[in-house]
């Protein structure tokens, strides 16, 4: 199972790796995460909260 790839040497394999060596992009995908993890956490909370007090 574990070895059905056709692949059978990574030899000349190439990876890409974005904003690897550019501390600038790596801020800015950095501050784009954590808008993307907090903005929904406030967003709910903010409901949960409006829904506590139409639920009163």
């Amino acid at each position: 199972m574990f070895n059905s790839s056709p692949i059978t040497s990574w030899e000349g394999a190439e990876a890409i790796f974005s904003y690897a060596d550019s501390p600038l992009g790596m801020a800015v995908c950095f501050w784009i995460m954590t808008a993307m993890l907090i903005v929904p956490l406030v967003v709910s909370y903010k409901a949960e909260e409006q829904a506590e007090i139409d639920h009163q």
